[in-house]
């Protein structure tokens, strides 16, 4: 059994992930982690033994939640597909535009800062991207199993597919200074195609 923490640990996650997220891997050090979280160095190295360490700790907590919010917003919808579709993109909107600093996503970010390097960013990535393209899919075949839309068990999967690379699509927008206007448009009008793709 590991020993206990001597530190609260979410916090720690917290703080280290806004750091990660706002200013990326190389421009985040322990010293600043330590400094903003007032946990020691050797703490730190002690519990993730790098930083390499505490940022894949912090990456998959991430991921997790991303994952959570997928769930949340397209499984828990009680309207239609094309209305929950409507819905998850309209809040992926909001997220991403809701600070001035237009962060975008830690894990889309991190790919393209990191997958080169260190191949377990690339592991993570790929397993949360699966995971929320399951959650969809499995949405879609809830809704064919009902009778509520009628979809070729073969386009299940890739429908789940595309919903979620529409929502990668907005976050990167919204990086580079699109409108949350237009966000919100294009949103919409993504919502709606979900509904011609699932013609026969």
């Amino acid at each position: 059994m590991g020993r206990p923490r001597s530190f609260d640990e979410q916090h720690l996650l917290d703080v280290a992930e806004n750091l990660f997220w706002s200013r990326g891997y190389e421009r985040t050090s322990i010293e600043l982690i330590a400094e903003r979280s007032g946990v020691a160095n050797g703490s730190l190295y002690s519990a993730y033994s790098s930083k390499l360490g505490l940022f894949l700790k912090v990456f998959e907590r991430y991921c997790d939640q991303r994952v959570d919010l997928v769930h949340d917003v397209i499984a828990g919808h009680t309207g239609t597909f094309e209305e929950a579709v409507i819905n998850y993109l309209d809040k992926i909107v909001r997220d991403c535009t809701s600070e001035s600093e237009r962060r975008g996503c830690l894990m889309l970010n991190s790919i393209g800062e990191l997958a080169a390097r260190f191949p377990d960013v690339v592991v993570v990535a790929s397993r949360t991207i699966e995971r929320m393209e399951n959650v969809v899919a499995a949405r879609v075949a809830q809704s064919v199993s009902s009778g509520e839309i009628d979809v070729p068990e073969e386009r299940i999967n890739p429908l789940g597919a595309h919903v979620v690379m529409v929502s990668q699509g907005l976050i990167q927008l919204s990086r580079v200074g699109v409108p949350a206007a237009r966000l919100r448009e294009l949103a919409a009008t993504s919502g709606r195609l979900s509904a011609l793709l699932r013609v026969a």
